[in-house]
């Protein structure tokens, strides 16, 4: 009979205990920050005609995903590990999965309404407030990448967030650039080309991630002589009789 419960009191399992209640408090903060401005910045967009404003504020939103799977993988982990259940967690790789997959699809629909407005770009832009949102938002990321820099280095799941905030950070910026050329030189269509790159970074923080948690899902598959099962077809079980007597 396999023991599937037991006595987890290691150094690992206490550590593990231990970062999981550490990534939830700045994650509950960095969710607060996240949610509350994408909401403005939404409206924003939406008032100025910018769709770099609106797909930075869909990111943001995609963002605030990302951090909700990370604190319910977190306390899954914690959960899982008061319970001293044998093995080793693989809720959080499974959120770094989630959440990449939720990348490529953010840079799809961003990428969708980008091609769009390049080809039909629209007639006004009010770039101050666009311009006024944007240093707001780079502010908030550049916040949420230094609250979660130091545990992305530890922990897929919260790299994954962390790379959700980077890629915001990355098109903040750009909405930047893109305001002071459109106040300055009326070039309507780079709200489009902005919001086209933004999908671009998007999309591509989100292959390394996935690419890395299938890794991470392949090592932490239990082999079945961890498990103490028999491969039908495979173990020599004279040789483990053997062995056995020898012992």
């Amino acid at each position: 009979m396999i023991a599937v419960w037991h006595s987890c009191n290691s150094p690992q399992c206490t550590s593990a205990k231990s970062l999981a209640a550490d990534q939830q408090r700045p994650l509950r903060r960095l969710l607060i920050l996240v949610m509350g401005f994408a909401a403005i910045e939404w409206v924003v967009g939406g008032f100025s005609h910018s769709l770099a404003l609106q797909s930075d504020a869909g990111h943001m939103l995609a963002d605030g995903w990302a951090i909700v799977l990370a604190l319910t993988a977190s306390w899954l982990t914690r959960l899982r590990l008061a319970r001293k259940s044998a093995g080793r967690p693989r809720l959080d790789i499974a959120s770094a999965l989630i959440n990449s997959l939720g990348l490529l699809l953010m840079a799809g629909l961003i990428s969708w309404e980008a091609v769009k407005h390049l080809i039909a770009p629209p007639q006004a832009i009010f770039s101050e407030p666009m311009l006024v949102t944007a240093v707001i938002g780079l502010v908030i990321n550049g916040l949420g990448v230094w609250m979660l820099h130091g545990d992305s280095h530890r922990d897929l799941n919260v790299r994954g967030a962390f790379l959700h905030v980077l890629a915001d950070l990355a098109s903040s910026v750009g909405v930047i650039a893109g305001a002071i050329a459109i106040s300055t030189f009326h070039w309507f269509w780079l709200d489009g080309a902005i919001s086209l790159t933004v999908a671009l970074l998007i999309g591509g923080s989100a292959i390394p991630l996935i690419r890395q948690s299938l890794q991470a899902l392949q090592a932490t598959q239990p082999s079945l002589q961890e498990l103490g099962l028999l491969q039908i077809g495979s173990t020599d079980l004279e040789a483990l009789l053997a062995a056995r007597d020898r012992t």
